[in-house]
């Protein structure tokens, strides 16, 4: 599969890293009840520690509002994915999915407060590729996405937008899941070595929840493309 992110985002956002986990061979149903119980003290402590004031004012929330504000427009919703959990962890909903590597993404997104994404690999079709809309797409991938937009797709389908968060039930996991694609998205003044702690604690916490075997690798304006 071809993992890229085309020059023209760099255009927009010269700072943007995406930081990807590519997993295969996973059991993502047996330690359930245990994923639960760690994403429940991940929302305990953004209920101690946030508001929804304080939300879009974070220092690692507050870039992806400027980078959208760029373009003229606000938000309907939610900048980013991280924004959106937030959100339902404030009005006192859980987070909670019904597969385990999803609790764990969503524990790391509220623990680290960055946005994480993630899609089952097998459902992906033959590429996964991050642009910038120009408002001439095909229909197949989405007749929605108007000029400027920040998505990423396949081969078939658009499957997600960023800076005006929404994310296709195309691709999401379940218990049957057996690999996964992962994604951090991270603009300044979230560093590159920051990134790699996070993406090493997924790593972790993937491998002590889930088994598997990981590969980690990080795209940017230098090295925009992979092959896995």
């Amino acid at each position: 599969m071809d993992i890229r992110i085309k020059k023209e985002v760099f255009h927009r956002y010269p700072n943007l890293k995406i930081a990807f986990i590519a997993v295969t061979d996973i059991d993502n149903r047996t330690k359930l009840k245990e994923s639960k119980h760690l994403l429940n003290e991940a929302e305990k402590l953004v209920r101690l520690t946030f508001n929804k004031e304080t939300v879009k004012s974070h220092h690692l929330i507050s870039p992806w509002a400027v980078a959208r504000q760029e373009f003229g427009r606000k938000a309907k919703h939610y900048q980013t994915s991280v924004e959106k959990l937030l959100e339902k962890v404030l009005s006192g909903k859980s987070v909670a999915a019904k597969d385990t590597l999803t609790n764990l993404i969503h524990y790391l997104a509220l623990k680290n407060i960055v946005p994480f994404a993630i899609d089952d690999l097998k459902k992906i079709n033959k590429e996964f590729t991050f642009s910038i809309a120009t408002g001439k797409e095909k229909k197949r991938l989405s007749p929605d996405l108007t000029e400027g937009i920040f998505y990423c797709h396949d081969s078939k389908t658009i499957l997600g937008t960023k800076l005006d968060y929404w994310k296709n039930p195309k691709t999401a996991l379940s218990t049957k899941s057996t690999a996964a694609l992962i994604h951090l998205d991270a603009l300044p003044p979230l560093t590159t070595k920051k990134i790699k702690e996070v993406v090493d604690e997924a790593g972790n916490l993937i491998s002590g929840f889930c088994g598997g075997k990981a590969k980690m690798f990080i795209l940017d304006k230098k090295n925009n493309h992979k092959k896995i």
